[in-house]
C-alpha cells in the first residue's frame, strides 16, 4: 500500500474506490473519459503519490493540471481495469508482464486510449511496446555529446523530429536511458548524436564492439484509434529531474497530444 496520498488519488484498485468525474447535465453519468491511471502493480519504485526526489509526485500535479481525475493501479491489468481510462502510464516496472496483461493493454489502445511508458528496465516493457513496433534494448546508451557531470551515461537529448511531442523542445535530460528502435510505423522523435555508443558489453568503458551511432530515446505511435509514446528512461520525470531542461515542457507536450 502507498504510505502517502495526494488529493485526488483514488487508492486501491481501479475497481475499488474509483474517483467519479463530473455528471453530464440531466443524465446523472459520469463523464470519467479524461481519466489517467498510474499503474502500480509492476514493482516500481517511485510513486506519484509520494513526494521524495525518486518519486513522481511533481510530474503527477502536471497530469492532474490537464483535468479529469488520477487514480492508481495495485492490481493485475485486465480489460475491466482499464475501462472507462483515457491514459494509462506505466512508469518505471520492474516485474514483467503476463501475456493476459499484454492483451488487455494492446486492446485498449487499439480501442482508443493512450499508453504512456517511462522506461527503468528494459526487460519487463519488451513485450509491452513490441506490439506497437517500438523495440526497447537491453543496453544502455553512452554519449560524447551533451554529458552531463562527465557521466557518459547521463547526457542531454538536443535532437528533435518535428512532432506534437517535441514541440518547442530545445533539450531535455536523461539518465541511464536504453535505445528504442521505431518500426513498422512508429517514429523515433528524439535521438542521440551520431557519436553516442551502446554499452554491449557492460563495462562502461566503449570497446570494439560497442556500435557509434544515433540512438532513439523517445519513440511515437499512433495505433488503431489510441496513441502510444515511449520514453527510454524514467528520469526525465522524477521529482529532482522534472524541472530540468525542457523535460517538464516534455511531459505537457505528451499530456497535450493525448487529448
Amino acid at each position: 500500500m502507498l504510505a502517502a496520498t495526494l488529493p485526488g488519488i483514488a487508492m486501491g484498485s481501479v475497481e475499488k474506490g474509483a474517483l467519479k468525474g463530473p455528471a453530464v447535465p440531466g443524465t446523472g453519468i459520469s463523464l470519467i473519459s479524461q481519466k489517467t491511471v498510474f499503474d502500480l502493480s509492476h514493482g516500481q519504485a517511485g510513486s506519484p503519490a509520494q513526494s521524495g526526489p525518486l518519486n513522481y509526485s511533481l510530474f503527477y500535479e502536471t497530469v492532474l493540471s490537464k483535468g479529469g481525475n488520477v487514480e492508481v493501479n495495485l492490481n493485475p491489468i485486465t480489460p475491466q481495469s482499464l475501462t472507462g481510462v483515457r491514459t494509462f502510464i506505466i512508469a518505471g516496472a520492474e516485474w514483467p508482464f503476463s501475456a493476459d496483461e499484454v492483451s488487455a493493454i494492446t486492446d485498449f489502445v487499439l480501442n482508443g486510449g493512450n499508453l504512456f511508458v517511462l522506461v527503468r528496465s528494459s526487460g519487463p516493457m519488451a513485450e509491452v511496446t513490441n506490439p506497437f513496433g517500438i523495440a526497447v534494448s537491453n543496453f544502455k546508451i553512452h554519449e560524447k555529446a551533451g554529458v552531463i557531470g562527465g557521466n557518459s551515461e547521463n547526457f542531454f537529448v538536443s535532437n528533435f523530429w518535428p512532432h506534437p511531442v517535441t514541440k518547442g523542445l530545445e533539450r531535455i535530460s536523461v539518465y541511464g536511458a536504453w535505445a528504442v528502435l521505431a518500426e513498422n510505423g512508429s517514429l523515433a522523435v528524439a535521438v542521440t548524436s551520431g557519436y553516442a555508443w551502446a554499452d554491449i558489453d557492460e563495462d562502461c568503458s566503449q570497446g570494439p564492439s560497442d556500435p557509434v551511432q544515433v540512438f532513439g530515446v523517445i519513440a511515437v505511435r499512433e495505433a488503431g484509434r489510441g496513441k502510444v509514446v515511449v520514453v527510454s528512461d524514467n528520469s526525465p520525470f522524477l521529482n529532482r529531474n522534472l524541472n530540468d531542461a525542457d523535460n517538464r515542457k516534455l511531459a505537457e507536450n505528451i499530456l497535450n497530444w493525448f487529448k
